[in-house]
């Protein structure tokens, strides 16, 4: 049981206390349940068997491989850069800001940010209004054309209550992010048991039917790279919060590799066994389908029953952890910005913890306030046009795939920028790198920036069919018709919003302030926290390890650690760790240099 507390919605400041950092074993935990969870075959159903073909089938494997290998380049960059600029919270924004100067960083930061309230958005659709929509489910709330709008407002409520978890201090944050996630990965891997059963009772036999019907298409392929690609976030969302990190520069870097391997794994293992144990089409809610028929496999309704009461298990839990991990990341985002000036500086305040609860309280506002715009507002709209077209069950305006797909458009904008840093610096040579990673990340942008213009044409294509749906003399296509053009409008809205506010707010707000700390002088020590910084420490570790080597091997040939060789090298190697500073880790090691045991 966690220790009694007492919540504190002020946060007194007091001293941060180092043992309430993140190790790197906790960063890999944190960010791969924040990255990877079952919730992503809601997407992969349409894709697998909606509007992009007859079906993407077996297509779906090796394009998640494709997502992860891209991903994958994306997390290299940052892991690179992250050992040439300071630990701090940032990432994205310190990485833009210190190679393209103070405008573009701000942009790209804010722009950042704005995938938070999306990816909200998202968790709580996926999180509450998934589970109570499928007319075969004992859930099923069945409450008509409002449905979708009583569902979000209760999906925004439970949102509104996890992420207040953070308030109440890193220990108890830890605490509750731990438990949902055991919750989350117990639940998920019964899902998992259930799909394996189902998959081997039907052999090979749903891969020979898919396979027979499957189809590719430049625009099916992008618009499954673009869906699919928001399950792959998080790992430059996490990277934001150095300052409650241990060993920031090192931590960060192997935890965003091995976080982005995990998840490869994870989605394409998921995928190929869902191919398999799936017959026919794919329903809204795959996991829900998997343990019905699972139930009517074994003749035993019960199991069906027992899978929506699993899966609501599941989906919440894993929903709560991402609420929570939110709560977190949304400040390590927003605190920097205030630091520069930005924000204004009650924001940059930080707890005993390190965490900005101010920003973060501020995040929590801003979230509620694009939950009312991007659910609220739609569902009543919806509604509104469902009844008086007289149709009997909900249309949706904002569906998971259309989310998710916008969230990583925005995402594909910030990583673009981040890789393009790596290949400037890297080509000014300040950066250390090989001609294969050159060659990777050169590729990578590329790929990139043809997503980037492949989104804007399916969604003009998705606007023309919206147009033609009005004229159709059927409710259900002519609702259909409205549904999409508001959909479409949001999406293309909320992006001109982004940017238009970022712009106006850099020269409104922040250069009047930057004006005057330039004529005072003070900007100067701004400026220093994006210098670019050597990446001493890793060399240093470099040499320490080959100084370990050789040590082993000199003690094997001498037998003993009195020989000069022996002495120089310890020598040599004690200094390469006290010249890592701030970076140096206390207690690795320390009987090799100190002689203590």
């Amino acid at each position: 049981m966690p220790k009694k507390f007492t919540f504190n919605f002020n946060f007194f400041k007091r001293k941060k206390d180092a043992s309430n950092k993140l190790s790197l074993g906790e960063l890999v935990w944190f960010g791969f349940n924040y990255t990877a969870g079952i919730s992503f075959t809601a997407v992969f159903a349409t894709l697998l068997y909606g509007k992009t073909g007859v079906t993407l089938g077996t297509h779906m494997i090796w394009i998640f491989l494709v997502e992860g290998l891209i991903a994958g380049t994306c997390a290299w960059a940052f892991a690179r850069l992250s050992r040439v600029h300071p630990g701090t919270n940032g990432a994205a924004y310190i990485y833009t800001r210190s190679s393209y100067g103070r405008f573009w960083g701000w942009l790209i930061a804010f722009v950042q940010y704005s995938t938070l309230p999306v990816i909200v958005t998202s968790q709580i659709i996926s999180m509450i209004r998934i589970n109570f929509t499928d007319p075969s489910s004992f859930l099923y709330a069945n409450w008509g054309v409002w449905s979708n709008f009583a569902l979000d407002l209760i999906g925004i409520a439970i949102y509104g209550l996890v992420s207040c978890v953070l308030f109440f201090g890193m220990k108890v944050f830890k605490y509750f992010v731990n438990i949902s996630a055991y919750i989350k990965w117990i639940t998920t891997f019964l899902l998992i048991a259930a799909v394996i059963t189902l998959f081997v009772k039907s052999g090979f036999s749903n891969y020979e039917t898919v396979i027979d019907h499957q189809n590719l298409t430049a625009n099916s392929f992008s618009e499954a790279f673009t869906s699919c690609f928001f399950f792959f976030l998080g790992f430059e969302t996490y990277s934001t919060i150095g300052k409650n990190v241990k060993n920031p520069q090192r931590n960060i870097s192997l935890s965003i590799i091995i976080v982005m391997f995990l998840a490869t794994l994870f989605y394409v293992l998921v995928t190929v066994l869902m191919i398999g144990a799936v017959v026919g089409n794919f329903s809204d809610n795959p996991n829900l389908q998997v343990f019905d028929l699972l139930g009517k496999k074994f003749n035993a309704k019960w199991l069906g029953q027992t899978g929506i009461l699993i899966m609501l298990i599941c989906t919440i839990s894993l929903k709560a952890n991402a609420g929570m991990q939110n709560a977190l990341y949304s400040g390590g985002i927003l605190e920097p910005l205030a630091v520069e000036g930005y924000l204004p500086d009650k924001f940059k305040d930080l707890n005993k913890d390190g965490i900005a609860y101010r920003a973060s309280r501020l995040n929590l506002i801003i979230t509620f306030i694009f939950a009312l715009v991007f659910l609220v507002i739609p569902d009543l709209v919806q509604a509104i046009t469902d009844t008086f077209n007289k149709v009997d069950k909900p249309s949706t305006v904002l569906n998971y795939g259309t989310i998710t797909g916008e969230a990583s458009f925005i995402m594909i904008i910030i990583y673009s920028f981040v890789i393009s840093i790596a290949l400037k610096l890297s080509w000014q040579k300040k950066l250390r790198h090989n001609k294969f990673e050159f060659g990777i990340w050169t590729f990578a942008l590329l790929f990139l920036l043809w997503q980037l213009v492949m989104w804007f044409l399916n969604l003009a294509n998705s606007f023309i069919d919206g147009v033609n749906n009005l004229h159709s003399v059927d409710a259900i296509s002519h609702s259909a018709g409205i549904v999409a053009l508001v959909s479409n409008s949001l999406q293309i809205f909320y992006i001109v919003l982004v940017f238009t506010f970022a712009i106006i707010w850099y020269f409104t707000y922040y250069k009047p302030k930057l004006l005057i700390r330039i004529e005072t002088n003070q900007q100067e020590q701004y400026d220093q926290e994006f210098l670019l910084k050597d990446d001493w420490a890793f060399v240093a570790k470099n040499l320490q390890s080959e100084i370990e080597n050789y040590l082993d091997r000199n003690t094997r040939i001498y037998n003993n650690e009195t020989n000069k060789n022996y002495q120089l090298a310890q020598k040599v190697r004690k200094e390469l760790i006290d010249s890592e500073g701030e970076w140096k880790e206390d207690d690795e090691n320390k009987e090799k240099v100190t002689g203590e045991t």
